[in-house]
């Protein structure tokens, strides 16, 4: 179960990781990915008409971004998450800007039901950043608890196994 919830950072260079877990392990490029994704999916889901998609919508992207968290999360121990969980959040939201200031260029970008300009993209940012935070830190509190109670679990259903 510690493969699962590692108590101690390896040195990686020992170890010849999967590529998967070696992508994960790096904050950038998940966080860099969600970014990318979420924008362009908010785009997709601003553009329907049907509120029910819409908020299936809005509930894909935000288990996307919590399973990507989890994914980088998962391979460091709990102490370690605070300032991932920061470098996490803020690359994240920097690429979404990223994202929404070449679809302002391009004429996509939606605020609401109308298309966003320039003048628009400081309450973008504002918003991207409070919607992520308010997702984010919650679910991360949760996380680290859900964490900590199995490994508890674990650890005393080792101590009393009977050794051999």
């Amino acid at each position: 179960m510690s493969r699962f919830f590692p108590r101690e950072v390896i040195h990686w260079g020992e170890e010849h990781l999967h590529p998967l877990r070696a992508f994960a392990i790096r904050t950038v490029e998940p966080a860099g990915i969600t970014g990318i994704v979420l924008r362009l999916w908010r785009v997709v889901l601003l553009g329907t008409d049907n509120w029910l998609l819409f908020v299936a919508g809005l509930t894909i992207a935000m288990l996307f971004l919590c399973g990507m968290l989890t994914w980088h999360l998962g391979n460091f121990p709990v102490r370690r998450w605070p300032l991932r969980v920061l470098a996490f959040l803020i690359i994240e939201v920097a690429v979404e800007l990223g994202m929404s200031s070449l679809l302002i260029a391009a004429g996509r970008e939606r605020l609401g039901s109308q298309l966003a300009t320039w003048g628009d993209w400081w309450p973008l940012a504002a918003q991207t950043l409070l919607q992520r935070g308010v997702v984010v830190i919650p679910f991360v509190l949760v996380l680290a608890l859900v964490v900590q109670l199995v490994r508890r679990a674990v650890d005393q259903r080792q101590d009393a196994r009977p050794a051999h």
